[in-house]
């Protein structure tokens, strides 16, 4: 009895496992070249972060304001310096 039921888990576990390995085949693209492409366009530009003069607050330099040799987060502190 003892060892039927461990047979039974057994082939189960088996089923479970090759039924995993097969949904994920499928999920998973064709080529390795396709995946090659979509990695480097998904990758993103990593930039420099600054802090504000009148507040603090570090933002990317992309979306900073350089005025006079300082950096601020929004016209309206530009305008408070």
């Amino acid at each position: 009895m003892m060892w039927r039921l461990i047979f039974l888990g057994l082939l189960i576990w088996l089923v479970i496992h090759i039924l995993k390995r097969n949904i994920g085949q499928i999920k998973s693209p064709k080529n390795d070249t396709d995946v090659n492409t979509t990695n480097t366009q998904n990758q993103t530009h990593i930039e420099d972060m600054v802090q504000c003069a009148h507040c603090a607050v570090h933002l990317p330099r992309s979306e900073a304001f350089l005025v006079g040799g300082a950096i601020y987060c929004s016209k309206a502190h530009i305008q408070n310096k």
